[in-house]
Parts: C-alpha cells; structure tokens; sequence
C-alpha cells in the first residue's frame, strides 16, 4: 500500500494484481480535504505497482474509510446508530427486476457444470451444499487473500440484501461447518474481487455492532447508495466521492469507484478488503507480517459508527498479490476478541502455513483435512491472535 501526496491531499492504494477467477485486486483511495467539499486541482497519480516504498503516515488518509485531514467529524455522518432511513421495507426478497436474461444464463451454466446451484442473479437457490466451480479457490504458487467471512444473525435477509445491493451470486448454500453455517457469494458478472461467506454460528453469537467493514469496487457508487437505501439497516456515514453506509448487521460497506485502477470501471460492484479492530494493534501486524503479508500504515482519522464515534488508525495487511486485510485500532478501545469474522486464504502448502500460523502466536481450530466447501481441497482452520477465523485452503 503507498501513499502518493497530490495538491496536499493524501493519495491511498491497495496494491494487488488480477489472478483470473475470483481476481486479486488492488485498492485506492482519495482522501477529503478538511472540509466536506474538497477540490484536487492537479497532479498525476502514479500506478501503485511502480513504487513499493512505504509512505509517511502523518497525513491523514481518507478511502478505506472516511475522514478529514483536519480531524474533525464530517457533517455528513450520522451521529448515532439511530439514524438514516430505519424502518424503510426492504425490496421484495424476489429481487424484483433481477435479470431474467442473467437467470436463463445462469441456468445455462448449472447445466454445465452438473449441478443446480443458483440460475443467475435473484435466482433460485441451489441445492443445499452445492458449489460452482468459481467457488474453489484457484491452485496457487504463493499465498493470496481469497475471501472473507461475516457473522450475520439473518443468513437469507443478508443474502438477499447483497444479491440486489452489491450484485453479487449464490455460490454455496447453507454449508454445514464445525461451529456454524456458510453461504457463499461472489461477483460473477465482474469476475474479479474476493469470495464473501456469510456465516450462521451454532452459538448464537452476537453478530451486531462489530466493528468491521466491507471494502466495495465499482463505476457508479450513487446507484449502490441508492439501492441500499431501501433497507432498513440503512445509516448513510459519508457520502463524498465515495460512500459508506450501513448494512446487515450494522457492518459498514464502503464502496468506490476510485479502487483498483487495474481493474477497469465495472457496473458491478466486487469485493477488495476487509477491515476489523485488533486488541493490539503492534501484536496484530507483526502476525501478519510474520507469515508473509506486507504492512502500510493508512494512518488515522475520526469517524463515527453504530457503536459510536471515535478515532481509528489503520495498517493494511497483504501478501504479495491479492486483496487485503485493513487492521484498525480504536481510541476508545472496541472490542476485538472472539468477533465474527473470518479470512480464507489460499496457499500451495496448508500445513506450512499452519506452522507459520503457529510459531507466529496464532492457534489451530482444526488440523488439516479436506473439505467439501472447497471442492475437496486440504483445509486447516486457525485462529489469529483476537480469535478471527482463518481457512487456510490448499
């Protein structure tokens, strides 16, 4: 991640390269200048792949979230978890318009792939476990970030809100895991970005007021406001030249059209990061970084949320392609441990992962054996240092 500074406005970029299926992706971000209207009159933005020194973290960043250089709240959040547009009716659960042509398409390709999995956007849901096969990640030659997991406390409800908010497909349906169930979605029709689990646990935890977000791609980010403005857990937290509301659950989704310049201006939005608080923000990257990502600090910045406001700072984690994860620490402290989220990555060697994973201070949930979720691949489940599940998939 590199910060490039033009006409004083800090410059943020998640660097990654596209893989093919289930694309690694980068990330970028501009930051507002002190006051809600903010006018960047020149400069050249540099390619996040020319340069890979880290930059100064004094100024303060926008993009991955939110904030003003000056410190100051922005005018356009939302003060409290109460506000934006609460008891609005969501969409129908039918999907409405959803894309009958995507739906003819979409059953075109079960056919193919022998099975009865989802037909196509807003289409029926497939039979229960079944997978396509961009639900497996691809063989790799070194570590990647392929997806990432969600507690949610209504599986269907969120699923619905995503395949009409975020435009994204039903890849694997209500798979029975140790401890909870998986339903996994991905951006089909842009083909690129990281797989999103949604995830029901056994234990009935608390899934609500976890402080993590959900970093978006795409061209229109008015439209995808637009969209989820229609439901109920609506609370619109920023709203300049990228957007950042709440979702199910009271997750954030910030969404751009500023990241991934590699990628190309796509209608759809697709998945690039995933941000969440740590206890310790030091302990947190020199895990990270201990089995094999890179660290960038995105610096701080004030921000309110459903919990309430207060000041953030950031360090993006990475390996060397791929998507990213966004470590936030919290002044006052949030709570970190044992939340509900999990990270997947993909590597040629899961046990030598594992043995990373360990000797960097992290635990093993389950030694490596092979799972149906991803086509019968070798998995190991870890845990990192605050408890976030880690699948570690061969």
């Amino acid at each position: 991640m590199k910060r490039a500074h033009v006409s004083g406005v800090a410059m943020v970029w998640i660097a990654a390269m596209n893989t093919g299926c289930g694309a690694a992706d980068s990330a970028a971000r501009q930051a507002p200048a002190a006051s809600v209207t903010s006018n960047n009159t020149g400069g050249q933005i540099k390619s996040s792949m020319e340069e890979s020194d880290p930059r100064s973290a004094e100024t303060a960043r926008g993009g991955i979230s939110g904030r003003s250089s000056a410190g100051a709240r922005s005018p356009a959040r939302a003060t409290d978890g109460g506000a934006g547009t609460a008891g609005k009716e969501p969409p129908a659960a039918d999907g409405g318009a959803n894309n009958e042509a995507s739906a003819e398409a979409g059953e075109a390709g079960n056919q193919a792939m022998g099975n009865s999995g989802a037909s196509g956007v807003g289409g029926s849901a497939g039979v229960e476990g079944q997978s396509t096969e961009r639900a497996v990640p691809t063989p790799v030659d070194s570590p990647q970030i392929w997806g990432f997991g969600i507690g949610v406390s209504d599986v269907p409800a969120a699923t619905e809100y995503f395949k009409d908010v975020m435009r994204v497909e039903l890849e694997k349906d209500a798979f029975k895991r140790d401890g909870w169930t998986e339903t996994m979605l991905f951006s089909t029709r842009s083909e690129r970005g990281g797989h999103l689990s949604l995830m029901a646990f056994d234990d009935m935890r608390n899934t609500r007021n976890i402080t993590a977000k959900l970093i978006w791609k795409v061209k229109d980010t008015a439209t995808i406001d637009a969209a989820a403005s229609k439901y109920p857990y609506y609370v619109q937290r920023l709203n300049l030249n990228y957007v950042m509301f709440e979702g199910p659950d009271t997750y954030i989704q910030e969404v751009s059209n500023e990241l991934d310049p590699e990628g190309g201006d796509f209608e759809d939005p697709y998945l690039v990061a995933m941000g969440f608080v740590v206890s310790d923000g030091d302990a947190a990257r020199k895990f990270y970084t201990s089995i094999g990502m890179t660290d960038k600090s995105l610096g701080s910045y004030p921000i309110t949320d459903a919990t309430g406001y207060g000041t953030v700072g950031e360090y993006s984690e990475r390996f060397g392609t791929g998507r990213a994860i966004v470590l936030q620490t919290w002044a006052p402290a949030r709570n970190a441990k044992d939340n509900p989220l999990k990270v997947v990555i993909a590597v040629p060697d899961a046990n030598a992962m594992a043995d990373m994973v360990v000797a960097a201070g992290g635990t093993i949930v389950s030694q490596a054996s092979r799972s149906d979720l991803y086509d019968n691949r070798l998995v190991v489940v870890a845990k990192d240092l605050d408890g976030n599940i880690l699948d570690i998939v061969e």
